[in-house]
């Protein structure tokens, strides 16, 4: 997170843009909603544990799991755009 954060104030900085941030702060309010909502934060958990359990971006479950992560992540933002 940290890293990210980092990134998002270099790349404001470069380009005179303020969306960079914005656009972080926005991944940084929907983690905090993950971890803050026991029902997202196993959903998250428990496909991150099936994606980095899987051999590789061709199996099957890595897709699915990748798909369950979007998802929470999607209603996360919904939630803290509110």
């Amino acid at each position: 997170m940290e890293r990210h954060k980092e990134e998002a104030l270099a790349a404001a900085l470069q380009d005179s843009e303020i969306g960079h941030i914005q656009h972080w702060l926005t991944h940084w309010r929907a983690q905090v909603e993950i971890e803050r909502r026991p029902d997202l934060a196993a959903r998250f958990h428990a496909a991150l544990a099936v994606v980095h359990g899987t051999s590789g971006r061709e199996d099957s479950a890595f897709r699915a799991a990748m798909n369950e992560l979007r998802a929470v992540e999607a209603k996360a933002r919904r939630a803290v755009s509110v």
